[in-house]
């Protein structure tokens, strides 16, 4: 069987979308970044962390309970941190990276959170807080945690208020603290990655990023443009010229006038071809 970690990543968000494999879908972003990850190791890990909460809070304990025990393990006893020195480092969103150095930023802590709690049986929902991704416990009416500032327990007044000035601008600030669902976790740690690949000059993962990307949002034509651009940037004529169609075949009504150029003289070159044999 096909082991990339484009066909990872495919095998990881497959199905419906609570049956995406979540970690198995991080450690193909990883991936994207270095090919030598144990996965199984990382998991194990994990398994560990959760036994010695499993140990502190024998029995039954509540959604509370558990979240603090959770909380003082991976933040107290492991030392996870957020990464504030070096924010935009790569590094910080390959969930390998992350739990071995201890080090991530804040949708990939939530993660490492989310994963540990789940081996102890809390439930745990990613929130996509705009800027700073965050985990409710609990349910619905559970308590908020912020993994990048060491378990910090923000209440919904104060996140409502981080907000202020924001709400004309949408529906309703609610929606920020709603759960999102794994294929948008996903989604997220890949624009992280792709701003991070972006700022290190690194057009070859970016290129690969965006096809992470693709695969969650086959109809997001912003996507195609810019992989198509990318592409012609390093040469890859063929697959600038299939990307940019596709973005202008996409029935944008503003269509990218520098993608239209683009588009002319990939054609042009392709005609030229086919006319010299």
């Amino acid at each position: 069987m096909e082991n990339t970690p484009e066909s990872d990543f495919a095998r990881a968000i497959a199905g419906h979308d609570h049956e995406v494999d979540l970690f198995g879908g991080a450690l193909a972003i990883a991936r994207l970044g270095h090919d030598d990850i144990d996965g199984h190791a990382l998991a194990r890990e994990l398994d560990l962390i959760a036994e010695s909460i499993r140990e502190r809070v024998p029995g039954r304990p509540d959604a509370a309970s558990l979240t603090a025990a959770v909380s003082a393990e991976l933040f107290g006893n492991r030392g996870f941190r957020g990464n504030r020195e070096n924010y935009t480092d790569p590094k910080n969103s390959y969930i390998d990276c992350v739990i071995e150095r201890r080090l991530g930023i804040p949708i990939t802590l939530s993660l490492v959170f989310m994963e540990v709690a789940q081996r102890v049986g809390l439930e745990c929902d990613g929130i996509g807080f705009p800027g700073h991704f965050l985990v409710r416990c609990g349910g619905d009416d559970g308590v908020f945690v912020d993994p990048f500032n060491a378990g910090e327990q923000p209440t919904r007044a104060d996140l409502l208020g981080r907000l202020e000035g924001r709400s004309s601008a949408f529906p309703s600030v609610d929606s920020f603290l709603a759960a999102v669902t794994r294929r948008q976790i996903l989604q997220r740690m890949l624009v992280n990655l792709c701003v991070a690949y972006q700022g290190e000059g690194d057009p070859q993962r970016w290129v690969a990023a965006l096809g992470f990307r693709l695969r969650l949002e086959p109809w997001n034509a912003a996507l195609y443009l810019e992989r198509g651009l990318l592409s012609f940037q390093q040469g890859e004529e063929a697959l600038a010229l299939a990307d940019l169609e596709r973005y202008v075949g996409s029935g944008e009504s503003d269509v990218n006038s520098r993608a239209l150029r683009v588009l002319d003289t990939l054609r042009s070159r392709l005609e030229g071809e086919r006319g010299n044999p």
